[in-house]
């Protein structure tokens, strides 16, 4: 595999969560294995405000937090961040079909357009993909 879109979900789940889930650690395997993660121009502050919010509920430390922003800025030079932007029509009608969020639709259409695996966590994301005809990992 040569690139897979990475939603927040999935590599917060190997930041994060513990135990990781099993969708996360396949989709870091993946990227440690050579596979671009290719992300929305949204992703970095998702990431970060989950990052955030877990230290103001006490699941990560100030210094966890800090070990983590420095990893992300690593992590970003492998990433592509790909900012394309789609008309705000486009996405209202996306997210109205998939019954998705705006967040969750921007990573289904760019699995779309790229015609990219989505790594997600997102159960309701994870089902729009597949009836998209989408690879989930």
């Amino acid at each position: 595999m040569k690139a897979l879109v990475l939603d927040a979900s999935a590599a917060l789940g190997w930041m994060v969560d513990r135990p990781t889930p099993p969708q996360a650690a396949r989709a870091r395997h993946l990227i440690l294995s050579g596979a671009t993660p290719v992300v929305p121009a949204l992703w970095l502050q998702e990431v970060l405000n989950a990052i955030m919010m877990a230290e103001r509920r006490g699941r990560l430390t100030p210094d966890q937090v800090g070990t983590l922003a420095g990893e992300l800025e690593i992590f970003l030079t492998t990433a592509e961040v790909d900012m394309f932007l789609v008309p705000p029509g486009t996405m209202i009608d996306l997210a109205r079909r998939a019954h998705l969020t705006v967040y969750g639709a921007t990573y289904l259409e760019l699995a779309s357009r790229r015609r990219l695996p989505l790594a997600t966590l997102d159960d309701k994301l994870r089902k729009a993909a597949r009836r998209a005809g989408h690879a989930v990992i």
